[in-house]
This record gives structure tokens, C-alpha cells and sequence, in this order.
């Protein structure tokens, strides 16, 4: 592998934004071809620019190892591993390790990328998948959604730090993104190609985070099968879908039900358990971070699994809480955790105005939304790691609460229109009866 030195590695650095900027602005010019009104390029330079300044401001205080956590030694470390092995040995590509981590062992192959640029590159897979959300707003409830929720994620906090982690997020974000995008194809259109690139994305996430990923092929395949459902009444073509995601569930079922026994319960028991382990270390900082672990939970069976997730899913939301933050990272972190309390109070608001109408409207974002926050809450065993796992829900979450906020005010103002176009009278008792 090729020794980066600092003259190669500033040529990098610029080459890689470079050329980030510029597959970020092909990607939007592709999808404006069939959103002409999508008039977001000011929003996503302004995202790019943010995240831009971020990984220079970490970087200059020298609080990054800190302030990112030491996933990111791990990963660089096993990409350093693949990065000397000739291309198409037994773990290049892939092997035993996750994608992303096979794409940071080929940026490192290149020669003049150091981990500045491969948090760039971070940046462009984390916003090109915010892009496809973006989209998927757009053919939801048109421009105005669209540009909201591009200027929203541009200024999320969670985002503008986690985007550049050298970590799974940005590839997860990507992979939510596809299938979000995906969905809306298949919901309006009933078109094969929406399952197609579902499936991407599904597989994309599954080679990531493999059990995130597979919580979202479920929402996947529930979406499309609710796609099919309500186009029934007026397309033959949902037949087909129906009986092939009913086939499909009875062929898989089994193995499903068998995958959440034994041997599976007990990793995610021990996982849980580790991630508990600083309890009662009164915030002294333990390998877990003390004041940030959860309690335990029993994972012993289905029905202890199913008694524990309500639990689970308040953890992930709404935890940390401001007052239990201990130190100066923790409160770093509070910011976008306040930013996703808004966002949440929103969507609670706007699901409660558009009761009985919320997943005919926002459907292809809600089923990958909502199946993500079971995957996550079923593993955040520690409240630190919440803080990267919501960074994935708030994506989702501002595109649907942004779609559902502009269906309302469309209904409003027809409404209001509605009113001024009727006609004024007077009751018929009152009228004097005219002469002839």
C-alpha cells in the first residue's frame, strides 16, 4: 500500500472534495431531469459547506478521538488489514467484513487518501443518501416538502458530525435514502423497478449493519405489500405483487422464526449486557460510559423480547435526557438530541391532524422509519450509541413530517378557498315576494 505523505495527501484532500462536489451535483441534476421544481442546490451546498467545516473544526481542537469514539480506530485498523491484500484474495472484496469497510481499504489502496479525505468521501455516500430522501419528499408532496427537508438536513446537527464518521452511518444513510427512493417508485407507479431498487438498498444496509438491514427489508416487503393492497381497486397489476410477498412469507417464515432462537438470543443478551456493563460506576467514566448505559434487559425469549421493546423504543428516542449529561461531549451531543425532540413533537402533531391519512401519504418513509427504530431499539444498549442510531431516524423523520406538514396546508387552503367561493344568500322566509 502507498505511503501517504503530506504533499500527496493536500492534493488528495482537494481532489477528493472535488470530485465529491461534483458526483453530489450530477446526482442532483439527474433527478431534477423529473422534479424540474426540486430547487434545492443552494441547500446542498450549504449542507456540503457545513460538514466541510466540521471535520476542520474537529480536527484543529484535537477532540475528534473523543468526540467520535473509538469505533473509528477499529475500522480504520481492519481497512489498513484488507488495504495491503492484492484485489480478489478471500477478504478483499468483502470476506468476513462489512462494505464499508472493504471501501475504505480501496480509498486507502489509491495512495493519496488519509482519513481527512475519507471523511469527505464520508460526507458525499451520508448526502447522497439525504438527496434520495429529499427526492422521495418531493414525489410525496411536492417542491415545497422537498425544499424544506433539504434545508432541515442540511442544518441537523446529528448529521453535520456523524456524516463524516468513519463508521457504518454514512453507508446506512445511503442505503435509507435508496429505499425510501425506491418505495415512492413502487407506491405511485406499482413498477417492479421500485422492489429493484428497494433491494439495493436493503442490500447495501445488510452488508453494513446486517440485522438493521434486515429490519428494513421487512419494512420493504411490508411496504410493497401495502402499495399492492390499496392499488387493488383500480390495477390488476397488484394481483401478481400480492401473491408473490404471500409466497414469499411462507417460504421465508420458518427461517425467520428460527433466526430470533438460541444461539441468535443469546449474542444480542450478550451484547446487551456489555453495553450495560458501566452501570453503578457512579459516571466515572467506564469502558461503556457509566451515566450513559441503559439497563439490562431480558432477551431470553420471543415474549421477553416483545414485554421489553416499548421500553426500548423511549430509550432510543428520548434518552440521554438533557440532565444526565456528564461531561462536555455528552452536552455536545445534547444539541441534536434537542433538535430531535422538535422534530418528534412535529410529527406527533402532524400524524395527529392527518389521522386515518398518515401512511397514504408518507408510507415509503414511514415503514423504513419505523422498522429502523425497532432494529435499533432492540440493540442501543448504551445511550452514546443512541446519540449515532437517532442521527438515521431524524433523516427519515423530518422528510415524513414534511411531507405530511405540506398535505395539511394544501387541505387548508383549499379549504379557505373552498369558503370564498360560496355563494351569499339569504333564507328564503325573508325574501318580500315580489309585485307583478
Amino acid at each position: 500500500m502507498p505511503t501517504v505523505t503530506a504533499s500527496n495527501a493536500a492534493e488528495g484532500l482537494i481532489l477528493t472534495v472535488l470530485a465529491t462536489g461534483v458526483m453530489l451535483l450530477f446526482a442532483l441534476r439527474r433527478l431534477q431531469r423529473s422534479r424540474p421544481a426540486m430547487l434545492i442546490g443552494s441547500a446542498m451546498l450549504a449542507a456540503f459547506t457545513l460538514r466541510l467545516l466540521a471535520i476542520i473544526g474537529v480536527n484543529a481542537t484535537g477532540i475528534g478521538a473523543s468526540l467520535r469514539g473509538g469505533d473509528e480506530f477499529t475500522f480504520i485498523d481492519l481497512a489498513h488489514t484488507l488495504a495491503v491484500q492484492p484485489i480478489g484474495t478471500v477478504d478483499l472484496p468483502h470476506g468476513v467484513y462489512q462494505l464499508m469497510t472493504d471501501m475504505f481499504a480501496m480509498e486507502m489502496k489509491i495512495g493519496f487518501m488519509n482519513a481527512t479525505a475519507i471523511r469527505v468521501v464520508q460526507v458525499g455516500v451520508a448526502m447522497l443518501g439525504t438527496l434520495l430522501m429529499t427526492a422521495a419528499a418531493y414525489d410525496l408532496g411536492g417542491p415545497k416538502a422537498a425544499r424544506w427537508t433539504a434545508w432541515l438536513l442540511a442544518i441537523e446537527p446529528s448529521s453535520i458530525f456523524f456524516n463524516s464518521g468513519i463508521l457504518k452511518e454514512p453507508m446506512m444513510e445511503l442505503a435509507a435514502g435508496i429505499v425510501a427512493l425506491g418505495g415512492v417508485w413502487f407506491w405511485k407507479r406499482l413498477d417492479i423497478r421500485g422492489i429493484l431498487i428497494c433491494a439495493l438498498g436493503c442490500l447495501i444496509a445488510i452488508t453494513t449493519r446486517s440485522y438493521a438491514g434486515w429490519f428494513m427489508a421487512c419494512g420493504s416487503i411490508i411496504l410493497i405489500l401495502h402499495a399492492s393492497l390499496r392499488s387493488m381497486r383500480y390495477s390488476s397489476r397488484a394481483v401478481p405483487f400480492i401473491y408473490a410477498i404471500v409466497l414469499a412469507a411462507f417460504i421465508a417464515g420458518p427461517t425467520a422464526y428460527a433466526a430470533t432462537a438460541g444461539n441468535n438470543l443469546k449474542i444480542l443478551q450478550a451484547s446487551q449486557a456489555a453495553n450495560a456493563a458501566g452501570i453503578g460506576q457512579g459516571g466515572t467514566g467506564g469502558p461503556n460510559g457509566s451515566n450513559l448505559a441503559l439497563p439490562p434487559v431480558n432477551y431470553s425469549s420471543r415474549t421477553a423480547i416483545l414485554t421489553s421493546l416499548p421500553t426500548k423504543i423511549r430509550e432510543l428516542l428520548l434518552e440521554p435526557y438533557p440532565w444526565q449529561l456528564h461531561d462536555a461531549n455528552q452536552a455536545f451531543g445534547s444539541i441534536g438530541t434537542l433538535f430531535f425532540y422538535a422534530m418528534l413533537l412535529l410529527f406527533i402533531r402532524y400524524a395527529w391532524l392527518s389521522r386515518g391519512k398518515v401512511f397514504s401519504r408518507a408510507g415509503p418513509l414511514l415503514y423504513p422509519l419505523f422498522f429502523e427504530t425497532i432494529a435499533y431499539s432492540l440493540t442501543v444498549g448504551n445511550a452514546g450509541t443512541g446519540f449515532r442510531y437517532r442521527s438515521h431516524l431524524i433523516t427519515l423523520g423530518i422528510a415524513a413530517v414534511m411531507v405530511l406538514r405540506q398535505h395539511l396546508l394544501e387541505e387548508r387552503e383549499a379549504a379557505a378557498a373552498a369558503r370564498t367561493r360560496e355563494p351569499i344568500g339569504l333564507p328564503t322566509a325573508d325574501v318580500a315576494p315580489v309585485a307583478v
